[in-house]
């Protein structure tokens, strides 16, 4: 899938030999709160509209992967479904985005809850 990006973003990077997925697999003292591996759906439903992968989550934020680019600095409304079910809704600023081959892998900080979209959204 070729992404284009649209006019005034920020396009992104080159495809690096070196780029690969790192999960929370060690702890690390950067870090403002532990992470865990989630099997949560996300679907962001504002700027743009994509479903992502979470890779991993944590109390502030979460590492997810998506086949749109986000730009850094750009807040996302998020749709989160758990594994159970519930559906949490939050916005999220992208503190860093990098490219795995053809996707899009970003750090997102949760910045706040919203009002979820009404039914006819």
């Amino acid at each position: 899938m070729s992404f284009k990006p649209k006019r005034g973003s920020n396009p992104p990077p080159p495809v690096r030999k070196h780029s690969e997925v790192r999960h929370a697999t060690h702890e690390d003292d950067r870090r403002r709160a532990p992470r865990w591996a989630s099997d949560a759906e996300i679907e962001i439903i504002a700027p743009v509209q994509a479903k992502a992968v979470a890779l991993d989550v944590s109390a502030t934020g979460i590492q997810l992967q998506l086949e749109a680019w986000l730009s850094t600095g750009t807040l996302c409304d998020l749709r989160i479904t758990t594994h159970s079910g519930r559906q949490i809704f939050k916005r999220a600023r992208v503190v860093w985005a990098r490219r795995v081959g053809e996707a899009c892998v970003a750090g997102l900080q949760v910045v706040g809850s919203i009002t979820p979209p009404s039914a006819s959204e």
